[in-house]
């Protein structure tokens, strides 16, 4: 197993419910993690689920990387508190079903465009430059099954799942000179966690949280032996 051992870390969307998974990876792994959130209740949720002897290395702070000025005013605050970080792990959005596309109504859809999209590009706008310059430097998103084969019910989902995906491709031919690295990670089942509903069925190969995190733990590690490679899916092997 990598370590992470006074790595620093940002993690975006990280008292979410995938965050959560990967924030506790970093921890456990000896990283220092900062977890900005749009809400303390958020916060509360997470550090609860945090073993007390990590506790310590878990920085939060309230504030929205989807909103231009308060992603920045993080960036300003963490660098100023924290000094130069290592990395960023982008886990936002969240699944949404419903109408077919034809049929969702123009509020949902720039929700889900703002959360699922847009959310991204602003971290990635904000904190990818602090890392451009820097080797050893790493960025990741967190990105879902949708984006590759189109949910009926969750076209919103798909297609900004898939606007993700060129994003991460555009930012790599740009930044292709410099030292940090991209990843995006596909997590190709549900992800079966602590907030799991009671009583609702798991199918045979989804997903814990643990493996989630472990797994993007690893890619975030110096020592991840496959560098060049933007697109990752977890499981490798699930059809799709």
């Amino acid at each position: 197993m990598y370590g992470l051992t006074d790595k620093g870390f940002v993690v975006a969307g990280g008292a979410g419910v995938a965050g959560e998974c990967v924030t506790l990876a970093l921890l456990r792994r000896g990283a220092r993690v900062v977890v900005p959130s749009r809400t303390s209740e958020r916060i509360e949720r997470l550090r609860s689920g945090v073993e007390p002897e990590l506790l310590p290395r878990l920085h939060t702070l309230v504030g929205d990387v989807g909103n231009p000025t308060d992603a920045e005013e993080i960036r300003d605050r963490v660098s100023a508190e924290f000094g130069p970080i290592d990395g960023v792990v982008a886990s936002l959005g969240a699944w949404w079903e419903g109408n077919v596309l034809t049929e969702v109504p123009f509020g949902t859809w720039q929700r889900v465009l703002h959360d699922n999209l847009t959310a991204h590009f602003l971290v990635a706008r904000t904190f990818l430059p602090e890392l451009a310059d820097r080797p050893g430097t790493v960025y990741v998103a967190l990105a879902g099954i949708a984006a590759i084969r189109p949910i009926a019910g969750s076209g919103p989902i798909s297609v900004t799942g898939a606007a993700q995906t060129m994003l991460l491709r555009t930012l790599e031919v740009e930044l292709a000179d410099a030292p940090v690295r991209l990843h995006e990670v596909a997590v190709l089942t549900p992800i079966v966690t602590r907030h799991w509903p009671a009583g609702d069925p798991v199918e045979r190969g989804w997903l814990s949280g643990e493996q989630v995190g472990e797994y993007v733990a690893s890619v975030a590690s110096p020592d991840f032996p496959d560098k060049t490679s933007l697109g990752l899916r977890i499981p490798a092997d699930w059809e799709v």
